[in-house]
């Protein structure tokens, strides 16, 4: 009950607007370490609202499909809808659980189209008991990890400028950077010891103890989260005009998602919420710090956006733009026609 009212409350506060005036910001709304803040726009007409990712899977419109490049998946739309990946998605099952890289929309009947991914998964190249190894069965959850997001930039800011076939990704080891797939394992693994601390239980399955899908899947997780839920689970319905957020944990921004529609928004809603939820249970920063103001949360959004951009074409057709602030990574991505899609914010 006080975390609902406490989210409740939130709504009282008085909106932000950005330098420009084209959007505003409510919030924060908020539960335990958590603090959600909602970016508002006026509506618009993006036409039909694609399929997510989870929905298309759902419906066997989409395949999800190896190659046999552990970097590199592809998918193939045969439906008369788009479908909307986000990054950031898992993909479950394959010879190994994924986590794929880039934002896109796939086209109706679309063909294959290459798709960057990493592993969220070690010490597994075969089927894992009935699942079949050469295609992916579901998308049930996202890449709950800062530091694994930040691995997920880098990736977009490196894909290959090309269109179509190919060879679409590089590799990640080709940068003076560390290794983006030990990152990604990395997170994974802190993201295991953090839930299993906070739970007091580890969350490790004993069918694939090494995977972050199964982690997710937990029982005592799943318990864990309804709290987020009841508070925090309604936002996208009870306010239509949202098209966004941005959320900090302990007082300190992570980061945040924007996307092309309010209707858009809505559907995704509860999976963004679950992922920042699963941060911030595995988080040890708690509740009861000062939370960002309006101020600095619109800071950061604009901060982000003003950095200098670097932008290259994706399989698909789709631009990818990267920016980097002193605060921020950015990402933005556009269709062929040149309207923006999906943004993403992490904090530095």
């Amino acid at each position: 009950m006080a975390a609902g009212l406490a989210a409740l409350a939130a709504t009282a506060t008085v909106p932000a607007f950005s330098a420009d005036n084209t959007y505003r910001l409510t919030g924060p709304y908020t539960h335990d370490a958590l603090a959600v803040y909602l970016i508002h726009r006026e509506p618009k007409d993006r036409g039909p609202v694609p399929l997510t990712l989870a929905e298309a899977m759902e419906q066997g419109v989409v395949k999800v499909l190896e190659t046999g490049d552990v970097e590199e998946l592809v998918v193939r739309n045969r439906g008369g809808r788009e479908v909307f990946i986000q990054a950031g998605d898992i993909v479950k099952g394959g010879k190994q659980d994924r986590v794929l890289t880039v934002s896109m929309v796939l086209p109706p009947n679309s063909g294959d189209i290459p798709v960057g991914a990493f592993c969220v998964e070690q010490a597994r190249w075969e089927g894992r008991g009935s699942e079949k190894e050469s295609e992916f069965s579901a998308s049930t959850a996202r890449l709950p990890s800062k530091a694994g997001r930040v691995a997920l930039y880098y990736r977009a800011q490196e894909s290959s400028g090309a269109t179509g076939g190919g060879q679409a990704w590089t590799t990640g080891r080709s940068s003076g950077r560390d290794d983006l797939q030990d990152r990604i394992w990395a997170s994974v693994t802190a993201m295991q010891s953090g839930l299993g601390g906070a739970m007091m239980e580890s969350v490790a399955d004993e069918r694939s103890r090494s995977s972050l899908q199964l982690s997710l899947e937990n029982a005592a997780l799943a318990s864990a989260l309804e709290g987020y839920e009841a508070a925090l689970g309604r936002l996208a319905q009870d306010h239509p005009d949202a098209v966004g957020y941005v959320f900090s944990i302990g007082g300190r921004l992570d980061g945040g998602d924007e996307f092309a529609s309010a209707a858009l928004f809505r559907k995704l809603w509860a999976r963004q919420l679950k992922t920042a939820a699963t941060e911030a249970l595995a988080s040890e920063r708690a509740a009861g710090a000062p939370e960002p103001t309006l101020a600095e949360v619109v800071a950061f959004i604009d901060g982000a956006r003003s950095a200098r951009a670097s932008s290259r074409v994706i399989p698909g057709g789709m631009t990818v733009e990267t920016r980097a602030s002193d605060e921020a990574f950015f990402t933005e991505m556009r269709r062929p026609q040149g309207l923006w899609v999906h943004r993403s914010f992490i904090a530095r």
